[in-house]
């Protein structure tokens, strides 16, 4: 038992460092595509030494998503396994272009920055999306270690974007090629993933909270475009965007990897919402009438740290509801994430065509203004996509006759598994369990060992913080009451 146990803490940690490092660095160079003065001044396509980071990129990156999860949607199979090999290379071409560039090897224009902005948009694209489906197929036997793969990557992510705001020309380059190298290196150490059937169809409750997932990481990414505009000409703002942002990255990771380190499972999305919410709403309000610096520092680092953790708090949310289907996982993640990022620039367009007309300060309070009535209007617009949804299963349980008790009660029991990170054999076995089903019935049921299924019924009260199955029953029935 104590082998066992220690070579599970040893794959544990192999597992974190692998997939935190590996998904960190792309990470690491997504980061800088939408918080480089740049972008926010220009929408050009200069950074630093004068090469591509601007907002073609960004909006290359936001298209493949979307055109990943469309893809996935329609065709309903998954990319060849090498596609995640020819996206890091898609990177490397990009950056290596970028090289030749400031060298002068090569000459600029149109085509240059056309066939840079694409390979490195996809490329990131495509390789984030692949290390998330990396990282969630490694996390499957431990529900904890998935949030903090994710807070880890965070903060890998946000040490190597400050790096390369801090390098300049080809040691920036340089840097981005190595890291590139060194993710590829890493998935070569990743297991392949299963195609696995889904294990269930998502529920109703599950797409209500895939809606409410995205609206609230659209919702930050709105308000994160604008407040970087207000920062980035605020003339109380002695600290350039880069720094601010990259500072808040790196908190937000710490404080979400204490807190998984803290608790056995993920902070519920209208939690973590309830939480931010009066933060952000109080530094928006300030932030206009704020004058002196460190004070308008802090605010802005408040604002940014919310954004980023919201968008660690999606991933691993919409992960956990795909329950190990791979297609899902595309679909949703990148509808979640192309939505964010066009969000992100369309808050960044609106805070520029504002600060355009009439007087700093007026443009100011203005966004900070919309920028709250967008903050306040989404719980509402939330609750009411709840309540539409529990009028639907009323009007199907009224239709149905003698369905609707099973129905509940299956449904009951997955809320519960997802709130309490089982994997998706955990869930089927906690399913079973609820039904009176014996061990040896459950062994049979799923094709494992006896004791196979007793170590799954030990991670299931583990999880759950149960003593035995009757307390194990009572949570259940008491979560099924609650809902």
């Amino acid at each position: 038992m104590d082998i066992a146990s220690r070579t599970n803490g040893e794959g544990n940690r192999r597992a974190l460092l692998i997939g935190g490092v590996g998904y960190g660095i792309i990470c690491g160079l997504t980061f800088p595509l939408m918080i480089s003065n740049t972008f926010l001044r220009e929408m050009s396509l200069s950074h630093g030494a004068g090469d591509s980071f601007g907002a073609l990129f960004f909006l290359a990156y936001a298209a493949a998503m979307l055109a990943l999860a469309l893809w996935h949607l329609v065709g309903r199979k998954p990319l060849p396994r090498a596609s995640l090999v020819v996206a890091l290379g898609a990177v490397l071409l990009g950056n290596g272009l970028m090289l030749l560039r400031y060298l002068s090897i090569i000459e600029g224009g149109w085509s240059y920055a056309i066939v840079t902005g694409l390979s490195i948009g996809f490329g990131l694209a495509v390789a984030e999306l692949g290390w998330m489906e990396k990282i969630v197929t490694m996390g499957k036997a431990d529900g904890t270690l998935l949030p903090r793969m994710v807070s880890l990557a965070y903060l890998v992510g946000g040490t190597a974007a400050a790096f390369i705001f801090l390098a300049t020309g080809p040691v920036e380059l340089t840097f981005a090629l190595l890291t590139v190298l060194i993710s590829g290196a890493l998935l070569t150490r990743t297991p392949n993933v299963a195609d696995e059937p889904p294990s269930h169809a998502p529920s109703r409750s599950d797409n209500v909270n895939l809606v409410k997932a995205i609206s609230y990481l659209a919702v930050f990414s709105f308000v994160f475009g604008a407040v970087s505009q207000m920062v980035e000409t605020s003339s109380h703002s002695i600290t350039v965007i880069e720094i601010q942002a990259t500072a808040s990255i790196i908190g937000a990771a710490l404080i979400f990897l204490a807190a998984s380190l803290g608790r056995k499972r993920i902070v519920p999305i209208s939690d973590l919402y309830g939480l931010l919410f009066p933060v952000v709403a109080g530094a928006l309000i300030a932030l206009p009438f704020i004058t002196t610096p460190w004070v308008h520092g802090i605010a802005s680092v408040l604002i940014f740290a919310a954004f980023y953790l919201s968008g660690m708090n999606v991933r691993i949310i919409v992960s956990q509801l795909c329950r190990g289907d791979r297609i899902s996982l595309w679909v949703y993640l990148g509808c979640a994430l192309g939505v964010g990022s066009l969000l992100v620039i369309a808050g960044v367009a609106f805070g520029a065509a504002v600060l355009s007309q009439g007087s700093p300060e007026t443009a100011l309070a203005l966004i900070a203004l919309i920028s709250l009535f967008i903050l306040a209007l989404n719980p509402i617009l939330a609750h009411r996509i709840e309540q539409r949804a529990s009028v639907g299963a009323d009007t199907g349980d009224s239709a149905t006759a003698a369905v609707p008790t099973t129905q509940a009660a299956e449904n009951a029991v997955e809320g519960f598994a997802r709130e309490h990170s089982l994997t998706a054999r955990e869930s089927e076995v906690l399913l079973l369990l609820c039904q009176g089903r014996t061990r040896t019935y459950i062994a049979d049921e799923l094709g494992l060992s006896p004791n196979t299924v007793k170590g799954y019924i030990r991670n299931v009260y583990q999880k759950s913080g149960s003593v035995d199955k009757q307390d194990l029953l009572d949570r259940v029935e008491l979560f099924r009451e609650r809902r």
